[in-house]
């Protein structure tokens, strides 16, 4: 027998529970995806464009570092890189 949805009360088949719960994990699954996304392509171009971050992302292109490796080496442009990186977290630049 068919059944109406009690808010809108037009046709809907009966949803399991199995079925709402996989519902819920995937509207889940979407909004972790779409919060990933926003910080890819929103908040980190942002980011790299404000007055804390400019410089390090400057040095970085300037010295050719691949700052998407996850590793560090005892090479001498890192500690220049974290030399750099500690002073800009402590002596932000500041507008006049």
């Amino acid at each position: 027998m068919a059944k109406t949805c009690p808010q809108t009360m037009v046709w809907c088949p009966a949803l399991s529970a199995k079925t709402v719960d996989l519902i819920k994990r995937l509207a889940a699954f979407m909004a972790c995806i779409a919060v990933i996304a926003l910080f890819i392509f929103v908040i980190g171009p942002r980011g790299e464009q404000s007055e804390l971050l400019r410089p390090m992302a400057e040095f970085i292109e300037e010295h050719d570092i691949n700052a998407n490796v996850y590793f560090y080496t005892e090479v001498e442009e890192f500690s220049e890189a974290n030399i750099n990186m500690v002073n800009s977290m402590a002596y932000p630049p500041r507008k006049f």
